[in-house]
């Protein structure tokens, strides 16, 4: 079974996190510099190696829901990623992801990009896994 790969990006670090087989749960992974050879070079060798099928990118947000000043940076950097995998790309909002990490205490500050992209991850995978379950038809068991 497959994998999804989630991405916290920034201008200065790439958090990267990673779900289960079962595209359940998702797992903080790894933080890398934002440098587009090196990260490339990175995620080519990651996707074969975890078997990734399906990337989703953090889309930084302000609270109107209206594009940041790091939107566009974030979706260049989805298309980028698209081309270079030939995989789908999906962009979820990322709204306080990295200050809700830090404000929790749940990772460590040299890490919480790596935490912020398992939020990231686990969002999209929390909304797609709950409207599979309201897509199946109503079953009565007796």
């Amino acid at each position: 079974m497959s994998r999804a790969l989630g991405i916290d990006y920034g201008t200065k670090k790439i958090g990267i996190a990673l779900s289960d087989e079962n595209k359940q749960l998702a797992f903080p992974k790894t933080i890398h510099p934002n440098s587009w050879n090196y990260f490339s070079a990175y995620l080519r060798e990651l996707i074969v190696k975890e078997d990734v099928d399906e990337i989703i990118v953090g889309l930084p947000a302000l609270l109107s829901g209206s594009d940041s000043e790091l939107t566009p940076e974030a979706k260049e950097f989805g298309e980028k990623i698209k081309n270079l995998t030939s995989m789908p790309v999906y962009f979820e909002n990322e709204a306080f992801t990295s200050s809700a990490v830090q404000t929790q205490g749940a990772a460590p500050r040299e890490k919480s990009d790596a935490s912020a992209a398992a939020l990231i991850l686990q969002s999209f995978l929390d909304r797609r896994n709950k409207k599979k379950e309201t897509e199946r038809p109503f079953e009565i068991k007796l």
